[in-house]
């Protein structure tokens, strides 16, 4: 398999098996984005799947043909499998913009297989900061709304303050 850094536009054969395990432990723990597809080598796609997870682990052997397998943390029967690439183009020519690696893989005729992983941070990092509402469950909505309804607006130090859950009421039976 070739090793093609962008930075510094140089390709190189991969040393060892242990070498390629080393690049790609970057992005366990971390969530990545991942994109695969297969287009015809003019430019026509057959089909691309793209997703985010947190990796939790990366396995990569060699025995008839190199395998890599990625595992998603939080979802064991979610995994990407990319099989006897021919190429992997590393993406780590801008600091900070995060880490990313392409594999590919040509077959006889015009087809050629993508898989671009994409490093979006620690595992830790969120994409998005939960909101107050994003927290609450739909009982506790239904209640502040019920509140809203019956006092016309919520009260100073009411329910949806940032630091705390909403406000429960006894329920009746």
């Amino acid at each position: 398999m070739k090793i093609i850094y962008t930075r510094g536009n140089r390709t190189e054969t991969l040393a060892s098996i242990s070498t390629l395990r080393k690049i790609l432990s970057r992005f366990v723990r971390h969530r990545i984005f991942y994109e695969v597809s297969s287009r015809n080598k003019r430019g026509h796609e057959f089909f691309s799947t793209k997703n985010t997870f947190v990796v939790g682990s990366i396995e990569v052997t060699s025995r008839d043909y190199l395998s890599i397998t990625i595992f998603d943390a939080n979802c064991s029967a979610h995994s990407v499998e990319i099989l006897n690439p021919a190429a992997m183009r590393i993406y780590d020519e801008t600091p900070g913009k995060g880490f990313a690696v392409s594999f590919l893989s040509g077959a006889p005729g015009d087809v050629e297989s993508r898989c671009y992983l994409r490093d979006e941070g620690d595992e830790g990092d969120s994409l998005g900061v939960r909101g107050a509402l994003e927290q609450i469950t739909l009982p506790q909505l239904f209640e502040y709304v019920d509140e809203i309804r019956n006092a016309g607006a919520p009260r100073a130090g009411a329910p949806f303050s940032a630091g705390g859950p909403l406000r429960r009421h006894a329920q009746h039976v």
